[in-house]
């Protein structure tokens, strides 16, 4: 997996050496001379003409250097050692190391002189050339099309047009359609034509590597007529396509039609031309076709346009989710984006994504002279979905929704409804944002909302949103006859059995003693032993500030510190992450946390029984 690429403008072993900026025309916010920090999915987003797009590509044609983490810090460790002295200074990154011993040599006051010819031999020694052999495109696709009814019309149209042929303009037209017939049309792949004439200046070395469907006949033909490992891979991929996104039918099939030179796809008993099918299939099996392929070889990137253009919203996200399973866990991909669904897929946990946002700016003097700036960002940076042009207006077009406080409340449940199908291998499994939709309600946002078929200019009518609603609430232990207590009462008298109200003060109080304790051991690593001897007993927190209650446990600071002013867990998503970690099993959950998952599949089932 690359982390940081680089170019440098001559070969290593020349004299003297410079790094350079990847592409001169973008200006990288903290770094000029590397691209990073890379995670397994990258993704590229900004309004139209941000030069994403043109970026994405430059990337996939142009050769240049990369470093892993793994390989960076070997490199470090030897250049901080022999080289840094008592100028050493901790930066807070590894790009951030990368760009501070860079920027410093030859600098006579800055302790680094004389030292640029070794900085460059343990980078070569720590570093590899990435190369047009790993790489593949994917363009926007417009899905397969009729080619050889079209071509054939054309042929038709043009034959009818002369009765003779009397110049050398319509003779070498005849000639070229006449060369197209003979060679067969199922290999003529029109669309990887105009892209590699469109962006790629006719560069035929990237044709291989630019992948639209058009010769998936052929490929799919030439794996079933060859060796046996060959058609177990065609196997292995019909049978990953009906379980990952067909489970509903009994199988899929890829028939190549040797009469009509074309792929045929069985989807259940519906049997047609791939280019029959929606342009969302057709997009679905291109590009996982290829990533099936090649999910065995190792350093693979994919660099994919808009992969949101054609797919549902539920099933981008499941896109996303699957190719960033352990079944592509050799691949690593770049993916330009507008869609909201990437960047909050990228908020669970078990996605690993960077994210980075491109501009183009008016104003190049204040861009060191470059016409685009790539800026890195955190999922929550809030101008990301300004960049997508999101607003608050939301259309829900799931069957049901489940409306919890917060982030962490949906990523618990997430992970409990796993648990429990996993347990259970007869429960259907239910598709987010095509079955169900999580509604984070924000804690105190919830008071604007009301949930009976009552309208009112004071409040929102949930009901307009999605009207088959289950509404979960902490425990705030209010008093007796307060606005809090009546308002509860107002959601137990309006949506019944569907309003659930946590025994416990929040869900992170749904974790047993033992989920704590291990949560704590993966987080404070060197603490084990004075972790184990405080819950040597079970401890009970049900009703308690969990974060005050930790830091309560260690009163001298024996391990970090985890309350947040209020009392609750200041880092509620980096321990939500760590429990779900070591949240293997349903059977290691609280007795309420299993009862809430069990009632929670409940209303997703019955909301979408037919």
């Amino acid at each position: 997996m690359i982390d940081i690429i680089f170019k440098s403008k001559t070969h290593f072993d020349a004299n003297p050496n410079n790094l350079m900026p990847i592409n001169g025309d973008y200006n990288y916010k903290d770094s000029f001379c590397a691209f990073g920090d890379l995670s397994k999915t990258n993704i590229f987003i900004g309004e139209n003409n941000s030069g994403k797009s043109r970026f994405l590509r430059y990337l996939f044609e142009n050769n240049f250097y990369t470093t892993s983490y793994q390989q960076f810090d070997k490199f470090f460790a030897i250049f901080k050692k022999n080289y840094f002295g008592h100028y050493d200074i901790v930066p807070k990154s590894n790009m951030e190391n990368f760009n501070r011993i860079y920027e410093n040599i030859g600098d006579e006051n800055s302790g680094y002189t004389n030292v640029g010819n070794r900085f460059f031999t343990a980078l070569k020694s720590h570093s590899t050339s990435c190369e047009i052999s790993n790489k593949f495109y994917f363009p926007i696709l417009r899905g397969t099309k009729d080619y050889k009814t079209i071509i054939n019309n054309k042929l038709k149209t043009f034959l009818n047009s002369a009765s003779s042929i009397q110049n050398k303009d319509s003779i070498n037209h005849y000639i070229s359609l006449l060369n197209l017939e003979n060679k067969g049309l199922e290999s003529f792949d029109i669309y990887n034509d105009i892209i590699l004439h469109e962006y790629f200046k006719d560069n035929k070395n990237l044709d291989e590597h630019i992948l639209t469907g058009g010769k998936l006949y052929q490929e799919i033909k030439s794996m079933l007529l060859g060796e046996e490992s060959q058609r177990k891979m065609i196997e292995d991929f019909q049978k990953f396509l009906q379980e990952t996104f067909f489970n509903e039918y009994d199988k899929v099939q890829l028939i190549p039609n040797e009469k009509e030179k074309v792929l045929y796809v069985k989807i259940g008993k519906d049997e047609r031309p791939i280019y029959n099918w929606g342009d969302g299939t057709q997009q679905l099996i291109i590009i996982l076709y290829s990533l099936f392929k090649h999910k065995d070889e190792q350093n693979k990137l994919f660099f994919i346009e808009e992969p949101e253009m054609y797919l549902h919203p539920g099933v981008l996200r499941k896109f996303i989710e699957v190719i960033n399973s352990d079944l592509f866990k050799n691949h690593q991909y770049f993916i330009t984006t507008h869609s909201n669904i990437v960047l909050d897929t990228s908020a669970d946990t078990n996605i690993n994504m960077s994210i980075f946002k491109f501009k183009k700016v008016k104003d190049k003097s204040k861009n060191g002279g470059k016409d685009f700036l790539i800026e890195q960002c955190n999922n929550g940076d809030m101008s990301l979905l300004n960049e997508l042009g999101v607003r608050n207006s939301s259309l829900f077009l799931s069957n049901c929704s489940i409306w919890v406080e917060g982030v962490t409340d949906r990523l618990y449940l997430k992970h409990y409804l796993k648990l429990y199908c996993d347990k259970y291998k007869d429960k259907k499994i239910y598709r987010e944002n095509l079955d169900y939709t999580f509604i984070e309600y924000g804690g105190g946002n919830i008071v604007h909302f009301n949930f009976d078929k009552t309208d009112s200019t004071n409040s929102i009518n949930a009901k307009y949103i999605n009207n088959n609603i289950f509404l979960i609430a902490d425990n705030d232990n209010p008093k007796e006859g307060s606005a809090k207590a009546k308002r509860k009462e107002a959601y137990r008298e309006q949506l019944k059995e569907n309003f659930y109200e946590l025994s416990v003060a929040e869900v992170e109080n749904l974790i047993t003693s033992e989920i704590l304790k291990q949560t704590l051991l993966i987080q404070n690593p060197k603490k084990e032993s004075e972790i184990n001897k405080v819950f040597e007993k079970e401890k009970k927190f049900a009703n308690k500030k969990l974060g005050k209650f930790i830091d309560a446990l260690f009163p001298n600071g024996e391990i970090k510190t985890y309350s947040a002013d209020s009392g609750t867990i200041k880092n509620k998503i980096e321990f939500c992450k760590s429990v779900i970690d070591v949240t293997d099993d349903f059977d290691k959950l609280s007795n309420e946390a299993q009862i809430l998952t069990v009632k929670v599949y409940e209303f997703i089932k019955k909301n979408n029984e037919m």
